[in-house]
């Protein structure tokens, strides 16, 4: 409900009933204080949000209630109207109350908490008082007005607040991971404000996520699934720096187990699968050294996200085997080497080419051993006979062998995934 202009009246009274709400409004501004007392001690009894904040909120919120049964009485007193300018200290409140953790369902519950006992204030007056049943409609009136445009006010002036709150964040948590991922300095003895939850040289783990599925935008789907992500990786205060920066999530968060992590990963891709449909794979980094290591981090995470798959949607980089992990250091002339080795193999029909690597990782899998790969594939140990015998005869590499296992291994772990294997 917009807030009347100046001037206008919010309920058109009789000069006797306008008298009789003066009298009540009168007799409330001489309590105010006490009143505005009560209904603080009222909140905090029926709105358990309330209940175990600090001292210093409860007492910004009697502030307030006083503030707030102060001008609602003086507006019935003097037979006026509640202007926008009059509501600056409403305004400033819930502003401060977004800074102070309570949700705008908490803080708008606590406003009809303390309007409805404030009208119960002005039925005990009125009833007291003994005015007329139509002057007390008119005063209920003119009550229920004044409280939608308090509640009306309050939750505009909170959501603002929030909107510029989550901008700024945003933009201040992105500002720093770039300077982190490019490796510039930062602080290192203070905590920064778009993270205070990390320590600048404490152990870090850094997480890349990108978007596999979604029915959304991928932009839309990666701001669900960040929302869900950090709720998951936070831990009490301690909440983790995300951003979403070309395309990919990015989080850095405390740690030194990437195990545990994981878990709390995999919770989070369930989530957005279940709620939204959107799927997401996450690489992460090894236990890094405070800000200054982020850069690395950050291009570990990318690596070990590289090597996701359907089967494998969350990859941390401690758990690739020596081998690929080998294969990550290895400089672009061994990846060509490598790489021409797998002609024959590239030359493959698709479906032959899919069986031979299906094939060629279960059999590694399975320490070379050929009934539990075809417990793995699900097909008869004939079947992987006859691969592996394909294999040999197509590729020039033998898996059946430790060399020919080892080179074919290569040759898969060094194609693209976009590259015809």
């Amino acid at each position: 409900m917009d807030v009347p202009s100046e001037g206008s009246e919010s309920v058109p009274v009789t000069a006797d009933h306008g008298e009789s709400i003066g009298r009540v409004g009168r007799a409330l501004a001489g309590r105010y204080v006490e009143i505005g007392q009560e209904i603080a001690a009222r909140i905090v009894d029926e709105i358990p949000g309330y209940r175990d904040l600090p001292p210093d909120v409860i007492a910004d919120l009697r502030a307030g209630a006083t503030a707030t049964v102060e001008l609602l009485a003086r507006t019935f007193a003097e037979g006026s109207t509640i202007r926008r300018e009059n509501l600056g200290f409403l305004r400033e409140l819930a502003a401060r109350r977004s800074h102070q953790g309570v949700s705008l369902e908490v803080f708008i519950h606590a406003y009809r908490v303390a309007l409805l006992a404030y009208w119960d204030a002005c039925a005990d007056e009125a009833s007291r008082l003994g005015i007329s049943q139509e002057a007390c409609f008119k005063l209920a009136r003119s009550a229920i007005e004044a409280i939608d445009i308090i509640t009306t006010q309050a939750a505009e002036a909170y959501l603002r607040e929030e909107t510029r709150l989550r901008t700024q964040s945003g933009r201040a948590a992105r500002d720093l991971l770039e300077r982190l991922i490019h490796g510039q300095p930062t602080d290192p003895g203070r905590r920064h404000p778009a993270a205070p939850g990390l320590d600048p040289t404490g152990p870090l783990l850094t997480v890349v996520g990108t978007i596999q599925q979604t029915p959304l935008a991928v932009g839309d789907a990666l701001q669900l699934a960040r929302d869900t992500l950090e709720e998951n990786m936070s831990l009490g205060t301690a909440r983790p720096l995300t951003a979403i920066r070309h395309g990919e999530l990015v989080l850095i968060t405390t740690g030194t187990s990437p195990r545990t992590k994981v878990a709390s990963l995999r919770a989070a891709r369930q989530r957005t699968i279940d709620e939204h449909n959107i799927d997401v794979r996450y690489g992460v980094s090894v236990p890094s050294r405070g800000f200054a290591s982020v850069q690395q981090a950050y291009r570990e995470a990318a690596l070990a996200l590289s090597y996701t798959s359907p089967s494998r949607p969350i990859v941390s980089l401690d758990d690739l085997s020596s081998l690929e992990c080998a294969l990550i250091g290895a400089t672009a002339t061994t990846k060509a080497i490598i790489a021409s080795k797998g002609s024959n193999l590239r030359a493959l029909p698709d479906e032959e080419r899919t069986a031979a690597a299906e094939t060629i990782r279960a059999f590694s899998d399975a320490d070379l051993n050929v009934t539990r790969a075809a417990q793995q594939m699900h097909v008869h140990p004939n079947t992987v006979r006859y691969r592996l015998q394909q294999i040999a005869t197509r590729t020039g590499h033998d898996p059946r062998t430790f060399t020919g296992l080892v080179d074919l291994l290569c040759i898969l772990e060094t194609t693209d995934e976009d590259q015809p294997v």
